[in-house]
């Protein structure tokens, strides 16, 4: 796992998923054209559920979504129409859709689920309130995932939280923690720099 968060800029510079996605879209060049690109990424569900799960509920609350497409579809649309993509998966999280993920997993999770080959998640956690959490002893000094096999994604990125223990309750900026190959570390590293300079 590379840790870019010292090499990105501010979040009020950023415009957020969408400028990291880019950078993807990128990298995404060359592969073959052909080829199936899938993201995944966790959605909560504390209100998709009825009745929904009750506020200070603690365990786990998102599910794994994913919008799939071949590279050629992802560099021809517009970033905007990848995500009405994704903005329609989301409405696929019904309370039956839910109740039917339960399912699936807890009979094939022995099995080892992945959502397939070369699978890039994204998941959001600046919202699920993990950094303000506080259970006697003060809030969380970082929130990180224990596994990047959180969405069945072998390059998942995470954008997360700072926390507000060490960062006295802000709530500007984020960090990203990205997952790649090994092969694909140096062109990354330069798309970022590039990407950098141009705020």
């Amino acid at each position: 796992m590379i840790d870019i968060i010292p090499n990105l800029p501010t979040a009020s510079k950023m415009r957020g998923n969408c400028d990291i996605h880019v950078l993807f879209v990128k990298a995404a060049s060359k592969i073959p054209s052909e080829e199936k690109v899938k993201f995944a990424y966790s959605l909560n569900i504390r209100n998709q559920l009825k009745p929904a799960l009750p506020s200070g509920y603690w365990g786990n609350s998102c599910v794994a979504m994913y919008v799939q497409l071949t590279v050629q579809e992802l560099l021809q649309q517009t970033i905007w129409e990848t995500a009405e993509l994704i903005s329609k998966s989301k409405r696929n999280a019904t309370d039956e859709y839910v109740r039917s993920f339960i399912d699936f997993q807890e009979l094939h999770y022995a099995d080892g689920i992945t959502a397939g080959k070369g699978v890039s998640g994204f998941t959001d956690w600046r919202h699920l309130g993990h950094s303000t959490v506080d259970f006697g002893w003060g809030g969380p000094v970082t929130v990180l995932p224990f596994s990047r096999n959180l969405l069945g994604s072998v390059e998942p990125c995470f954008f997360l939280p700072y926390s507000s223990a060490v960062h006295g309750g802000k709530k500007d900026g984020f960090k990203v923690l990205v997952s790649l190959p090994e092969t694909a570390i140096v062109d990354f590293r330069v798309e970022m720099a590039r990407f950098g300079s141009k705020l």
